[in-house]
Order: C-alpha cells, then sequence, then structure tokens
C-alpha cells in the first residue's frame, strides 16, 4: 500500500505540474501578445494597459491566482525532483542522454534562472523599484504611460542584456514544457511525440521572437518615444 500511495502522490504531483505548466504557457502567450502592441504606438498599448487597470478586482485576482500557480508549480516540481534523487541515491557510473534532448535535461537550471527573471521583470516593469524615474509617469491623455516605460528600459543595454538571458532560458524551458506537459497527462503516442516536441520548439520560439522583436526594435531605434 505505501508503494501504491507513493506512485499515486508522485503521478498526482507531475499531472498538477503538468495542468499549471500548460496555464503558465498560455499566459506566456497571452502576455507577449499584448506587449506586441508597442509597435502600433503609446496609445495602443497605454490604452490597453489602462483597459486592465480599470478592472481591479480581475486584475488582481489574476495576479494572485498567478502567483499561486508559480508558487505551487515551482514547489511541487523540486518536490518531484528531489523525491526522484531520494529514489536513486547512487547516481549512474554514465548517464545516458541520448534520448533527453538538452531542454529537457535543463529543466531545473532554466526554471531557477526564470523565478530570479520573473522576481526581476516584477520589480523593474510592475513594481518600478529598479527603475523608479519613469515608473508613474502619465502620458497626455493622463494614463499611466506604459509604453514610455518599456522604450525607456530597453534603450539601456544592460536591461536589455538582463533581459535576453531571461528570454533564452525562458524559450528552452518553454520547447520542453509543452511536450512534457503533453506527454504527462497521457497524450502520447509514437506518431505524435515528434509532433508534440515540435510544437514545443514552435510556442518556445514564437513567444521569444515576439519578445526579442521588441526588445531589439526599441534598442535600435525603429521604436522610440
Amino acid at each position: 500500500m505505501r508503494h501504491i500511495s507513493h506512485f499515486q502522490s508522485s503521478f498526482g504531483s507531475r499531472v498538477v505540474v503538468a495542468l499549471m505548466g500548460l496555464g503558465l504557457v498560455g499566459f506566456v502567450v497571452f502576455h507577449m501578445l499584448g506587449n506586441l502592441q508597442v509597435f502600433e504606438g503609446p496609445e495602443a498599448l497605454n490604452s490597453y494597459a489602462a483597459t486592465l487597470r480599470d478592472m481591479p478586482i480581475l486584475l488582481w485576482a489574476a495576479r494572485i491566482g498567478l502567483l499561486g500557480v508559480v508558487i505551487v508549480h515551482i514547489t511541487l516540481a523540486i518536490r518531484l525532483a528531489l523525491r526522484n534523487r531520494r529514489a536513486r541515491p547512487v547516481a549512474y557510473a554514465v548517464r545516458e542522454y541520448r534520448r533527453a534532448s538538452l531542454a529537457s535535461r535543463t529543466m531545473a537550471l532554466t526554471g531557477s534562472v526564470l523565478v530570479l527573471f520573473i522576481v526581476f521583470h516584477l520589480l523593474h516593469l510592475t513594481a518600478g523599484i529598479a527603475d523608479p524615474s519613469v515608473h508613474n509617469r502619465l502620458d497626455a491623455a493622463g494614463r499611466l504611460d506604459v509604453y514610455g516605460k518599456v522604450v525607456h528600459a530597453f534603450q539601456n543595454p544592460l536591461y536589455v542584456a538582463l533581459y535576453l538571458v531571461g528570454q533564452l532560458a525562458l524559450g528552452v524551458h518553454l520547447s520542453h514544457a509543452v511536450s512534457g506537459s503533453l506527454q504527462t497527462l497521457g497524450i502520447e503516442h509514437a506518431a505524435f511525440n515528434r509532433l508534440f516536441k515540435r510544437a514545443g520548439l514552435a510556442v518556445g520560439l514564437f513567444v521569444v521572437l515576439g519578445n526579442l522583436a521588441i526588445i531589439f526594435a526599441i534598442f535600435f531605434g525603429i521604436v522610440g518615444a
């Protein structure tokens, strides 16, 4: 019975991690698409941000819910990793990586980098603590100038470098998160496994290239104040 409950607990945790991972993937895609409005100019992006702020209950519910999902996702992932390590206390003399991708082998590393990046991102563009110089600046319509804040941020080479590291970790993490989560949920078949891996890579590239387009367009002066 102990072995059965152990298996059920491990399996249940993996399913929860997979579901939450897919939910976070959806948020990351939505977040990137919203930010792409920077290419439409300050009116579009500031209006979008103001619309979100005009629904404070929903906005804070989403923020708190997202934070809770992230915390539970990280906690369960760490617990699963530690449980797997305890179940195999003696390391393999030779590790076999022929079937494991680079993304799958570095999930813990990229996940750790992402946690640090998310904290920095919240302190930077959300809370304005990392750079308070333009945090509360308003546009001509009296709205918070999110467009100006983003442009100001990515004109700074230091912030560009930090965000590039974050995007690298995000892309690698996403490329395995999609396919790995689908396989954990039992959506696995020899005919579809290659498709799932390609889907994971496609989602990762889609998100990262969208974010990089914003960063580089501002840094090289294509988009500006």
